[in-house]
């Protein structure tokens, strides 16, 4: 999987289109604050203190307040650099580099999927690789037309496979339940100008077991549930089915489908901050749609989508759930009695 060493073609035309349209590409609607904001949230350290402040301070962006007010207590960096293996008594089907990186708000935030997806995985002959070194994704930074940091991004992230491959052998990058991550991923290709087999090797948790097989006993989840499809999954990696198909399989659940499923949940490419009466139109579509089937949680695909949520729960005084389908797996896996299941991660690592 070899990098060229120059000229990156797809790069070259997204840096004309900046070079004609100027401001006009690199503003793409975003105030100046959130510009800025954007920039300087690169640092693990000031991610953390981003996330301490940013549920009470005013003027704080919309998305950077849902990923606040719903932060986990579960510290990313006790997984980091880390190796976890398949129990002892289940076969190895495979080994994962899982992306996850201290320098997104998005994974230091929702560590608990993390966890989530490192217990399904491993309970599914999985050995589980969450390298330390990946770095952003580069979608925000297409978003606001910095092509060259995107391709910057890209290749790291690139090489970083690529020096796990070769220590390891990895089968499969998995990206958990994030539809704008693995989009991104599967522009890689494009971006360096490189054939480099991704849309066969990074996937989606789901995506990965629907694939499979599931292995172990799913227990009952005696819940009524609505699903929010990510755009990005549904139509960039083309995974949102295998999800469905996944979560059927739990017994005891409602799934009750809203009629705005796969149209945007209204957090698309920062709407609440830069288009805000497009996002409340979108949000009250979706409430009216969540008020008809009334479900008692509501399945997301994506956590730029539950940082979404998150603040019009709060702001509707809903009382409804927002769990990951990941999550939801991994609540059927504890139901289900399995032996070693909610300790797996406690016992069987070590240091990559």
């Amino acid at each position: 999987m070899r990098l060229p060493a120059s000229g990156v073609q797809y790069s070259k035309v997204l840096e004309a289109a900046y070079a004609y349209l100027g401001d006009k590409l690199i503003d793409y609607g975003y105030p100046w604050h959130i510009r800025t904001g954007l920039r300087l949230l690169e640092s693990p350290a000031v991610i953390k203190l981003a996330l301490s402040v940013s549920s009470s301070l005013p003027g704080i962006p919309r998305h950077m307040r849902g990923f606040a007010i719903s932060r986990d207590r579960e510290r990313l960096d006790d997984v980091l650099g880390r190796v976890f293996r398949v129990p002892r008594d289940k076969p190895v089907r495979g080994r994962v580099l899982l992306f996850v990186t201290n320098s997104c708000i998005a994974w230091q935030s929702h560590t608990h999927l993390v966890y989530a997806t490192i217990r399904v995985l491993t309970w599914n002959g999985f050995e589980v690789i969450v390298p330390r070194e990946f770095k952003c994704c580069g979608a925000p930074y297409m978003h606001m037309g910095m092509f060259n940091k995107a391709v910057e991004l890209a290749r790291h992230n690139i090489e970083v496979l690529n020096k796990y491959d070769k220590a390891y052998g990895i089968d499969y990058v998995v990206i958990p339940d994030s539809g704008g991550c693995q989009a991104q991923w599967l522009e890689y290709e494009r971006l360096l100008n490189a054939k480099l087999n991704i849309r066969q090797r990074v996937m989606n948790t789901l995506q990965l077991l629907d694939k499979v097989g599931l292995v172990g006993e799913l227990g009952p989840v005696k819940m009524r549930v609505s699903i929010q499809h990510s755009c990005h999954l549904m139509n960039v990696a083309k995974a949102h089915d295998a999800v469905l198909r996944v979560i059927s399989k739990i017994p005891g659940l409602e799934i009750r489908g809203l009629d705005t499923a796969d149209i945007c949940c209204g957090a698309g490419m920062m709407y609440p901050d830069r288009y805000p009466d497009i996002a409340r139109e979108i949000t009250r579509q979706k409430i009216e749609d969540l008020m008809r089937h009334k479900p008692e949680a509501l399945i997301l695909e994506s956590v730029t989508c539950k940082a979404h949520w998150a603040n019009i729960i709060r702001e509707n005084n809903l009382n409804i759930k927002l769990l990951y389908p990941t999550e939801l797996l991994d609540i059927s896996y504890i139901s289900g009695g399995n032996k070693g299941y909610e300790t797996i991660m406690n016992r069987v690592y070590f240091r990559a």
